[in-house]
C-alpha cells in the first residue's frame, strides 16, 4: 500500500518545480527526504510508541539533475502489513516523475500529426530529461489505457483543485497534514490482522480489479481537462515559406541512391515561456494524480 503525500519539504518542492538542485550541489546526486527533518522525527517517534517499525527506502529521480528520494515504509510487525509514504509525483520503480509521463501521453494525443519522435523531443525540451525515449511513450500510453480500463473511468480527470467533499477518506485533514499522516497510517496498520481482512472490511476500495473493459473516450477523455497551452512549445513554421512563382506540375525529383530525407530541426519557444508552461502543467498534474488515486482505489490519499 502507498500513502501519497502532498506536503513535502521545501528543497524537494524546489527540485520538482525547477528540475534542478541548488548551484552549489549540482552533480552531487543529493539525497532528499520526503518530509522536513523535524516532522520526520516526530512521525517515527509516534509510530515507534505504537509498536510500528520504520524502514527507509531509496529511489533515484531524474529531471535536469538526478537526485535520490528517501521515503519511509511503516510496518506493523505483528501482521506484516506495511505502507510506503511517497510524494505525490513519485512513480515506484520509474526514473521520472509522474508529470513527465502524463506530458508525453498528452502531447502525443493532442497532436494533429501523431509522432512518437516529436513527442519525445518535446518532453526532453520541456523537462530536461535527456534519456527519455519514444518507446517510453508507447509503454506509458498502454499503462494509461490499462488504468482507464481497470478503474472504469468514463469522465475527465480533475485538472483543478479538488473539493474537500471529493476526498472520500475520513483521514484527510488539510489543516494538520503531519498529524493526519501519523494517525491515518497507525489506524490502518493497527486495525487489520491481514491484508485479506483489510480487503473484506473496505470492500470495493481495495478489491481485486475486474477484467478490463473498453471505455468510450479512453485516454483522450481522461486527459481532456488539460488545456492545450502547455503542449504548445514548438514554434510554427512561418506562413508561406519560400515564395514560388512557378506553378507547373512536375514529377518528383529522383533522390540519389542511399540518401535519406533530411528532417528539419524542431524550433522551440524560448526558455522563460517553457518554464511558465512547465510550472502550470506540474500544478495540473498534482490534481490529476490525486483524482486518479481516489478513482483507482489502490492508494490512500
Amino acid at each position: 500500500m502507498y500513502y501519497l503525500c502532498t506536503e513535502i519539504n521545501e528543497e524537494l518542492e524546489h527540485f520538482v518545480r525547477t528540475g534542478k538542485q541548488p548551484e552549489e550541489e549540482k552533480g552531487t546526486n543529493k539525497e532528499y527526504c520526503v518530509f522536513a527533518h523535524g516532522k520526520e522525527e516526530l512521525m517515527v517517534s509516534r509510530w515507534a510508541g505504537l509498536g510500528m517499525t520504520v524502514t527507509y527506502h531509496r529511489q533515484q529521480v531524474e529531471l535536469v539533475d538526478r537526485i535520490t528520494i528517501t521515503y519511509m515504509k511503516v510496518q506493523n510487525p505483528k501482521t506484516g502489513l506495511s505502507i510506503s509514504i511517497i510524494p505525490w509525483f513519485l512513480v515506484a520503480g520509474r526514473p521520472y516523475p509522474i508529470f513527465v509521463y502524463i506530458y508525453a501521453i498528452g502531447y502525443y494525443h493532442q497532436a494533429e500529426v501523431k509522432s512518437l519522435g516529436e513527442s519525445a523531443a518535446a518532453v526532453k525540451k520541456m523537462f530536461g530529461v535527456s534519456g527519455f525515449h519514444k518507446s517510453t511513450i508507447s509503454r506509458s500510453i498502454r499503462a494509461m489505457e490499462g488504468f482507464i480500463d481497470a478503474s472504469m473511468l468514463d469522465q475527465p480527470l480533475a485538472a483543478e483543485g479538488l473539493k474537500k467533499a471529493e476526498m472520500t477518506s475520513n483521514w484527510v485533514e488539510s489543516d494538520k497534514p503531519c498529524e493526519n499522516v501519523i494517525d491515518a497510517i497507525a489506524e490502518i496498520l493497527a486495525s487489520y490482522p491481514t491484508f485479506e481482512a483489510l480487503e473484506k472490511e473496505i470492500g470495493g476500495k481495495v478489491k481485486r480489479l475486474p477484467k478490463p473493459i473498453k471505455r468510450t473516450g479512453g485516454t483522450s477523455l481522461a486527459l481532456s481537462g488539460i488545456p492545450n497551452g502547455p503542449f504548445n512549445i514548438i514554434m510554427p513554421d512561418k506562413p508561406g515559406g519560400r515564395p514560388s512563382h512557378d506553378h507547373r506540375k512536375r514529377p518528383p525529383r529522383p533522390r540519389a541512391k542511399g540518401t535519406k530525407p533530411v528532417q528539419r530541426p524542431l524550433k522551440f519557444i524560448d526558455r522563460p515561456q517553457r518554464e511558465e508552461k512547465r510550472k502550470a502543467f506540474i500544478a495540473i498534474c498534482h490534481h490529476l494524480t490525486l483524482n486518479a488515486a481516489i478513482i483507482y482505489h489502490r492508494f490512500l490519499v
